[in-house]
């Protein structure tokens, strides 16, 4: 699914307009712009992607059917869509994966208390040092950027011995569940019946 179709997804499940939804489905997504592949999920779809998300957004959004909807069922909504309804924590993920990726993640050296406490918020959530890929990377410069803002993320740019790339531990992860490649085929199927009867409508009202 692409983040619109999550936006209609939660049209469907919280009322509103799917613009209402765009840019925080879009953000749970934009692990997509590192590594363009199912494994890109591995970054943010998992409850500590969750947190991050309501750092990002705050703990409510007003739809335009002026409800207030809280960001965190929006975003656990979008894993269960994308996860076969699995909601992960990260060891859920990682616990297998330790041994493939763990070396590549040292603890950076860092003085400013903020960004200690979010570059090692995934290795506190988890304890598995593989964690560390989230935020010890170019994703996690840019994760720095859209949560707490470009100075801050210049920081952690210059604290890292190099721009380390998530794009090869990434490709390197092995599946080891079903649900982390195998979308929520129910929600699939109304988005297939949704954008038909959406194509229906529109022949109807502009014919040949």
């Amino acid at each position: 699914m692409n983040y619109y179709d999550h936006s209609l997804l939660s049209v469907r499940k919280f009322g509103g307009a799917p613009e209402d939804y765009l840019q925080i489905h879009k953000f749970l997504d934009s692990s997509k712009l590192f590594y363009h592949h199912a494994k890109h999920r591995l970054l943010l779809h998992h409850l500590f992607g969750v947190e991050l998300t309501i750092q990002k957004f705050g703990d409510l959004i007003h739809n335009a059917d002026g409800s207030n909807v809280l960001v965190r069922d929006i975003a656990v909504a979008h894993c269960r869509e994308d996860l076969n309804g699995t909601v992960p924590t990260l060891n859920n993920w990682l616990d297998q994966a330790e041994v493939t990726v763990a070396d590549h993640w040292p603890f950076p050296e860092l003085t400013d208390d903020t960004l200690q406490a979010f570059v090692l918020a995934p290795w506190h959530r988890s304890g598995l040092r593989s964690s560390l890929l989230i935020t010890c990377s170019n994703f996690g410069v840019y994760l720095a950027k859209e949560v707490l803002g470009a100075e801050v993320a210049s920081q952690l740019a210059k604290a890292l011995p190099s721009i380390r790339p998530v794009e090869p531990s990434l490709r390197s992860f092995q599946y080891t569940a079903n649900w982390q490649f195998t979308p929520d085929q129910n929600d699939l199927n109304w988005l297939k019946h949704h954008k038909t009867l959406k194509h229906e409508a529109k022949t109807l009202s502009h014919p040949n």
